[in-house]
């Protein structure tokens, strides 16, 4: 059924799209509603419409912003009434499409037209570039008032809201961007033949076993490392690197498939950008390689802390039983005292 948004009070707005399941479609899948939610009790809110196309090669947003701009805006309107934002921003990475904006916004609704670089995209680095808020890395951006969306997830909201929930979505299918529906296997996409990756080349992920289109789900890619060459050490990876992190070495060390703690201070830079994969010149993925290396230091860390664990009942049950062994002890030359006073 269709909700007058504009009449709708924030409590029957807010859950409808809790109903309609929407998630985060930059990638997150975080759901909506529980990021909205956090936010409104942390006023003054703002909202961004996160409509940077940072990932290389890779035009959904873009192409939705050109359909749908009206509908993307409405979305961006909808959470600001349940949030009684302050303002409203939307970032694109188009200068035609940042003109086309204009002339629709109001007083308190401004669009920036920015450099598709990766970081530009980014949640904080959003905040940031759009409000001059520096946000705390260890803390979720909602607790200071700040909402950032997906244009495609603010499109899932007008949808919702008018009732017509959202069943395909823009995907960017090896450089042509068309509609899919949710459901749609990821592997008959592009023929089994071909091997691929969910996402972009540089920041997607091999197929799982029977994957779907999703929400979160905005290109599927050729995997170009199949055909990847030796490591020429040339450098590039790390010099790519917009967090400074030392990108062959952990390659190197990720080869050896044995955890290594030392590497964490490194890894916890990382936020999977994919600069260094667009990089190399032999086709590695790296970012493959920094995952592993990720995945294998927390099993080690598990381990670790299974090990501590179980060390620790250990001594607790062997100090029980020497405890246990005094107090038998004690009894014993209590009771043989006793016997010894009545003889």
């Amino acid at each position: 059924m269709k909700i007058d948004w504009e009449q709708a009070t924030p409590d029957v707005l807010l859950d409808r799209i809790a109903e309609a399941n929407i998630v985060g479609m930059g990638g997150a899948g975080f759901p909506t509603a529980k990021k909205v939610a956090l936010a409104r009790k942390n006023p003054p809110n703002f909202v961004i419409a996160n409509g940077m196309e940072t990932d290389p090669g890779v035009s959904a947003d873009e192409m939705l912003l050109e359909q749908h701009l009206h509908e993307v805006l409405n979305g961006m309107r909808i959470v600001a009434r349940i949030l009684s934002a302050a303002h409203c921003y939307i970032a694109v990475s188009n200068e035609a499409t940042a003109q086309a904006a204009e002339a629709f916004l109001s007083v308190n609704e401004t669009v920036r037209y920015l450099k598709p670089t990766y970081q530009n995209g980014a949640e904080r680095e959003l905040i940031q570039i759009l409000t001059g808020h520096v946000v705390n890395e260890n803390r979720f951006p909602a607790f200071d008032g700040y909402v950032v969306l997906n244009v495609h997830t603010l499109f899932a909201v007008t949808h919702a809201i008018s009732g017509t929930p959202l069943t395909k979505r823009l995907v960017t299918i090896n450089s042509e961007t068309r509609w899919v529906d949710f459901g749609s296997p990821v592997d008959s996409i592009l023929g089994a033949e071909n091997p691929i990756r969910v996402g972009c080349y540089a920041t997607g992920h091999r197929p799982r076993v029977n994957e779907v289109v999703s929400a979160e789900v905005n290109a599927i890619s050729i995997d170009k490392s199949v055909d990847a060459l030796p490591c020429i050490h040339c450098g590039w990876c790390a010099d790519a690197c917009p967090r400074d992190i030392p990108v062959e070495s952990l390659y190197l060390i990720a080869k050896q498939q044995k955890p290594n703690l030392t590497t964490e201070r490194a890894l916890s830079r990382c936020n999977d950008c994919g600069a260094c994969v667009v990089a190399c010149p032999s086709n590695i993925h790296l970012l493959d390689y920094l995952r592993d290396l990720r995945r294998m230091n927390l099993n080690e860390q598990e381990r670790i802390s299974r090990a501590a664990l179980a060390r620790a009942r250990v001594e607790a049950r062997e100090q029980r039983l020497r405890s246990r062994a005094a107090e038998v002890d004690s009894t014993r030359t209590e009771r043989m005292q006793q016997q010894h006073k009545w003889k």
